[in-house]
């Protein structure tokens, strides 16, 4: 070990070749980033996810759920890294191993990365389209020849906000159960992954239509000169039933032997102490913790961490759930379909929070500094404060007297991050402590740009046609990307599926330093 107070806190150091081989290995292993989502959407280890010190404690709960493994930890900053695996340790069962040096240490080894946000379902994406049923049509002749029925895959929010004139929604989870036939049909996203699925998903379902993906989607048909629509509100529920969607999931489950978890295999489980990750999956987000299953597929590494585990799922309609799990098994993930969709019990509404006493001593110090996300500070903020995540705290003068706002979920381990550091006399407030006259909600703008925000090509769905391009470009790097490194992970689209296999040890398998 060689960082400061790493036996202490029982957190394993280890240097970039042990790490890899942990990664070689098919037991429980996630692979976690924990620098700021800016610096990581720039470059960071192929496969693996981001949590950032600037918003950990959301993102734990997000991506992991009791499961237990090897937590594989990649940082910059020593002090900021061992305090991130220490509050990994707190708030998830996996055992922490920091890598010695964090990513320069893992660049200069030679070890793989790449760049982009969302990039392990991207680049598995662009394998669909090279080896699934997939068929395609430029945007421009899409223009000229336009089908009876054209879908827009992503979730109706998005929808909403811009899609192509004359589509009509309908999510990727749904559209197998689509009461049309015989028919000309286009299906887009506003790229090209979700695009894609969609197609494939039609085609697994062995749908009786020609069916095509527009080539870029809403950017593509941009860049061919064509219009968007807004405020779109046209739904294909007219087009769906209860009995179509129940025969659509059946079919699939029994095209691909997709594996079912009975009640007695969850006592089995319960008994030995098997843990799995369980997943509530709906296109409708009934609830807060639902997830759509065309997100899922579009951003997995957003919401599972660890890999080479049993990965549930549940939720109230069927057919979302086997199209979620028929997904993840053929991405790597060892995803199974609950027999009995149960539903997780409703959260008391009352607050949980400690109610704090406004002190107006607190505002007797050298700097105020807000650390709850740039969003929420440029919509409203205490008077005279200044935005600074934690990932910045080493800039912070240990002579200051400081007061930080955070959110309540953030205050236990940002008091035990300042003291880590050093710094004179800190204090941690939760937000909803501030009284409402102390409160700012002028408009401003951020000096610089944000570290917890990622500028990848951020203006690719405002006309910015060079942004929509790059963007584009991009996507199709991805494969000759894991080609250069180690190789593609994935089984063709086409062929039987057997069991999953990770897709983050089967590419680390074949890399060499």
């Amino acid at each position: 070990m060689t960082l400061d107070n790493a036996a202490r806190n029982k957190i394993q150091v280890i240097r970039v070749s042990e790490a890899l081989d942990l990664l070689r290995r098919t037991e429980r292993i996630a692979l976690i980033d924990v620098r700021d989502r800016k610096t990581y959407v720039d470059d960071h280890p192929v496969f693996s996810i981001n949590a950032p010190i600037d918003s950990l404690e959301e993102k734990l709960n997000q991506l992991f759920g009791n499961e237990t493994g090897v937590a594989l930890i990649i940082g910059q900053e020593k002090t900021l890294s061992l305090w991130a695996a220490t509050v990994i340790t707190q708030i998830t069962n996996l055992q922490p191993r920091l890598i010695d040096g964090g990513f320069s240490s893992w660049k200069n080894s030679g070890l793989p990365t790449w760049g982009g946000e969302y990039t392990p379902s991207k680049a598995f994406g662009e394998w669909v389209e090279d080896t699934g049923n997939i068929r395609t049509i430029a945007a421009k002749a899409a223009m000229e020849a336009p089908p009876q029925y054209q879908f827009d895959v992503r979730p109706f929010s998005e929808y909403q906000k811009f899609s192509l004139p004359d589509s009509i929604h309908c999510p990727t989870g749904r559209l197998g159960a689509l009461s049309i036939s015989n028919s000309s049909i286009y299906v887009h996203c506003a790229g090209r992954t979700r695009g894609i699925i969609a197609a494939q998903t039609m085609a697994d379902q062995d749908f009786e239509a020609p069916i095509h993906f527009i080539i870029g989607g809403t950017q593509g048909w941009e860049l061919a000169g064509g219009d968007r629509s807004f405020n779109n509100q046209r739904s294909a529920a007219d087009l769906l039933s209860n009995e179509s969607m129940a025969r659509k999931a059946h079919h699939l489950i029994e095209k691909f032997n997709l594996p079912v978890v009975t009640k007695d295999c969850e006592k089995q489980w319960s008994k030995t102490g098997t843990h799995y990750r369980l997943i509530t999956v709906s296109e409708d987000q009934i609830a807060d913790n639902d997830i759509s299953p065309t997100t899922l597929i579009q951003s997995t590494d957003q919401y599972l961490g660890t890999h080479n585990l049993p990965i549930v799922v549940q939720g109230p309609n069927q057919l979302d759930c086997v199209v979620s799990v028929l997904w993840l098994r053929r991405m790597g993930w060892d995803a199974q379909l609950r027999e009995k969709y149960i539903p997780e019990p409703v959260p008391s509404r009352h607050d949980t929070t400690i109610s704090v006493h406004w002190d107006e001593n607190w505002l007797d110090v050298d700097c105020i500094f807000d650390i709850r996300s740039s969003k929420a500070f440029k919509k409203s903020r205490l008077n005279n404060s200044k935005w600074l995540p934690r990932s910045k705290f080493t800039a912070i003068s240990k002579f200051d007297r400081c007061l930080f706002v955070c959110d309540y979920s953030q205050i236990t381990h940002t008091t035990e991050l300042v003291k880590q550091l050093g710094l004179s006399e800190p204090v941690c407030i939760d937000w909803n402590s501030i009284p409402t006259y102390l409160i700012d909600t002028s408009d401003i703008d951020l000096e610089t740009q944000p570290v917890d925000q990622a500028r990848f090509f951020p203006n690719r769905h405002l006309g910015d046609l060079k942004d929509a391009q790059g963007y584009l470009d991009w996507e199709h790097s991805l494969l000759p990307a894991l080609l250069g490194h180690g190789g593609i992970p994935w089984e063709p689209i086409n062929d039987a599926l057997d069991h999953p296999r990770s897709h983050l040890t089967t590419f680390y398998q074949k890399v060499k330093i």
